[in-house]
């Protein structure tokens, strides 16, 4: 894949070279944070069930 710049060197780069936001990045955005929140919420619920495995011997 080519850099869509023409120098070899970070000499060269000028500007910012990020083009990412658009239409569907908040998009993309709120869904990361709902997968974090999702996995969360998930670990949160086996380490009490581990916890409580651990403490009565029920493991």
């Amino acid at each position: 894949m080519e850099a869509p710049f023409t120098t070899h060197t970070w000499d060269g780069i000028t500007g910012a070279i990020y083009a990412g936001y658009g239409n569907s990045e908040f998009f993309w955005i709120a869904l990361c944070y709902l997968c974090v929140l999702v996995a969360v919420i998930l670990g949160w619920r086996h380490e009490k069930h581990a916890y409580e495995a651990a403490k009565t011997g029920h493991h």
